[in-house]
């Protein structure tokens, strides 16, 4: 690989020449595994808000509220869990200075 620097001014470059930052690969990252846990949430609400939630004729009580509200405020104990557990584990600190780096 050539090492030569690239001159900002210029768009006489070849483009494999550039070094993808490991920033951007961990952003990514972040967002799509982000993304994919808020589609899971409201795929789980939309789901229970339209089967047991939509015939109030068959509602089933657990502890004195209908079994839909119940399960969504479940759903939303859930997603809560979830974000701290994705917060904790696969968002990284990182400096988003021109030169930085994600801090290990």
């Amino acid at each position: 690989m050539d090492n030569k620097q690239i001159d900002p001014m210029s768009r006489d470059y070849d483009p494999a020449s550039i070094v993808p930052d490991e920033r951007f690969t961990q952003t990514a990252k972040e967002f799509w595994i982000t993304m994919l846990t808020y589609s899971v949430f409201v795929l789980l609400m939309i789901v229970n808000l339209f089967t047991l939630g939509a015939d109030p004729s068959k509602y089933t009580y657990v502890l004195g509220m209908p079994l839909w509200i119940f399960l969504e405020i479940l759903i939303i104990i859930g997603m809560v869990v979830a974000q701290e557990l994705i917060a904790t584990f696969v968002y990284k600190d990182m400096d988003v200075t021109p030169r930085g780096s994600i801090r290990k």
